[in-house]
């Protein structure tokens, strides 16, 4: 049986609850951004990751993303080139021998 959330968006179009859905998500985050930027934790990171910007322009990378199909990969051609990890993508690197460039987490929980 379908929750109150389904029927309701089945009573709209996508046109007019797609747009409300993204305005709440914006002022849910909206509400966390004095800590999300404000925090020295946080300060510290952004100015290091500013630091980062452009110090491989012109360098080709790899981004590597998570999947079943990663088993059938010979990721091994990709040691010594630049590359981001995506997510928990740290689990494979006892595996594959080598760590990515960079790991990027895009999951708070993560």
């Amino acid at each position: 049986m379908p929750n109150l959330r389904t029927t309701i968006k089945g009573l709209f179009p996508s046109i007019i609850w797609q747009p409300l859905s993204e305005a709440r998500y914006a002022l849910q985050r909206a509400a966390q951004w004095p800590a999300a930027t404000l925090h020295p934790w946080r300060r510290e990171s952004i100015a290091r990751l500013a630091a980062l910007k452009d110090i491989h322009k012109g360098e080709r990378c790899f981004i590597i993303g998570n999947g079943p199909s990663l088993k059938r990969t010979d990721v091994s051609k990709l040691r010594g080139e630049f590359t981001f990890g995506m997510n928990r993508i740290y689990l494979a690197f006892p595996e594959w021998g080598f760590r990515t460039s960079f790991l990027v987490s895009v999951n708070d929980l993560v």
